[in-house]
């Protein structure tokens, strides 16, 4: 769909649970964004379509009480900021 609609600008924000440092949660989250990213652009996609956010542990899905949940914080989400 992105290679078809070049003017499509997706938004790829990246979490993490709260399990270590602020600043190490940080750096995975980047890491993970950086990781989506990268398997965007092996697919085809333009970087100029593509735009990161690394929050950290700073956004939590649901509460980090058990595995489950920190799993489920563990996350990528994309928003279309610009469509067709």
């Amino acid at each position: 769909i992105m290679k078809d609609n070049p003017k499509l600008l997706l938004m790829v924000r990246a979490h993490s649970d709260d399990i270590g440092t602020e600043n190490k949660n940080m750096r995975m989250s980047e890491k993970r964004a950086v990781a989506v990213m990268a398997y965007l652009q092996a697919k085809g996609v333009s970087t100029s379509q593509i735009m990161l956010s690394s929050h950290g542990e700073a956004f939590p899905k649901v509460p980090n009480t058990s595995e489950e949940n920190r799993a489920a914080n563990r996350r990528v989400e994309f928003a279309i900021l610009r469509g067709l």
